[in-house]
């Protein structure tokens, strides 16, 4: 699965996605701290990407139509140790297939999860 990953995201969640197989691309390695949440959306967009965010930015349709990538992972802001949110994370890709949420925007948080 490729899979982006946002610099607001934790940098264990990109080890673990990447010790599981999927073909990650982190915007913090990209050596361009602070990239505009737009230039992300395109990476995410041109490479058909799962984008996964702290960003609540990204849930906003009008401006980042989660239809247009591969589909949108957004970590609802919490007390969460990278640990946690790197599980919280895998067990939601562990069971759910991509083609169940491909394309929708997916709000994870630790006690719930939705799709739309």
């Amino acid at each position: 699965m490729r899979i982006l990953v946002d610099e607001s995201v934790c940098r264990t969640l990109t080890t673990v996605l990447r010790q599981r197989g999927d073909d990650v691309t982190a915007i913090s390695e990209l050596g361009t701290p602070g990239i505009p949440d737009e230039q992300v959306f395109t990476l995410a967009e041109r490479q058909q990407a799962v984008l996964i965010t702290r960003d609540y930015h990204f849930t906003n349709p009008l401006r980042f139509p989660s239809a247009r990538v591969g589909a949108v992972i957004y970590i609802r802001h919490g007390n969460l140790t990278s640990e946690e949110e790197s599980a919280l994370v895998v067990h939601f890709l562990d069971t759910h297939p991509l083609d169940a949420y491909r394309g929708t925007l997916v709000t994870l948080a630790k006690s719930s999860t939705r799709v739309r």
